[in-house]
């Protein structure tokens, strides 16, 4: 599984990332700052990459509106330490989900979205395109 973590959250989530054992980027090494979300969902699917950002409301639509994609998954607005530590719980349930379906996580997370309630962190997932109407969480 490749990660492309957007400008509105921490590019230390990269690294974290890397420590995970998972390849990623973000728009600022890219030299993508400040381009459309249109532009950052064509490019991650053009380089096959799960798209982490904070920006649930646009990229929702938009990952919605595509037919295949990687993956989406949204963590919501904290510190850098708060990202770091959302993050690494999202990466658990997305190794945990996969595995007890005999998949990998890149496999696993084709044109779902996996999402960080704001208010309880608790973590869900969903097909898109699809409806949201079968979350599943914990």
């Amino acid at each position: 599984m490749r990660l492309w973590i957007d400008e509105c959250l921490s590019p230390l989530l990269v690294r974290r990332s890397s420590e995970l054992g998972y390849e990623a980027t973000c728009n600022r090494d890219r030299g993508l700052l400040g381009v459309s979300d249109r532009t950052i969902l064509e490019q991650v699917r053009h380089e096959d990459f799960v798209l982490v950002t904070n920006n649930e409301a646009d990229f929702v639509s938009l990952f919605g509106a595509t037919e295949l994609h990687c993956g989406l998954i949204v963590l919501p607005t904290r510190t850098r330490a708060g990202q770091l530590r959302l993050l690494d719980k999202v990466i658990t349930w997305i190794n945990d989900r996969s595995a007890q379906v005999g998949e990998r996580p890149a496999d696993w997370m084709l044109n779902r979205a996996v999402e960080v309630d704001d208010a309880t962190e608790r973590v869900q997932d969903y097909p898109l395109p699809g409806s949201p109407a079968g979350l599943e969480g914990a």
